[in-house]
């Protein structure tokens, strides 16, 4: 199992425009596709407010690049949220276990 960690950073002053399509949108798109075993997304909560993030358990790499395409070490974005995002960045990780339910 691989672990994505992904985070964004958005435009100063776009965080509020970016946090509904993030919920209502990236989310639902993510949770569809198969290989996926969970995500949990993150707003800013202290210190930079432009900041978000998803932690992504994914089955194997084969899941990752059916969502991601062959450029699967780049983050994909989303057409309408291209122009809210100043920078990401994306690490991959082997899973070695979780803890909680």
């Amino acid at each position: 199992m691989l672990l994505r960690q992904f985070r964004l950073t958005v435009h100063d002053g776009k965080a509020e425009e970016f946090e509904p399509i993030f919920r209502d949108h990236i989310l639902p798109l993510l949770k569809r596709q198969d290989g996926l075993v969970w995500v949990a997304a993150g707003k800013p909560w202290q210190g930079d407010p432009n900041t978000f993030c998803m932690t992504m358990p994914w089955r194997d790499l084969d899941a990752i690049k059916a969502f991601a395409g062959d450029n699967w070490i780049e983050a994909r974005i989303e057409p309408e949220e291209r122009h809210l995002i100043a920078a990401t960045s994306l690490e991959q990780f082997e899973l070695l276990g979780t803890v909680g339910p």
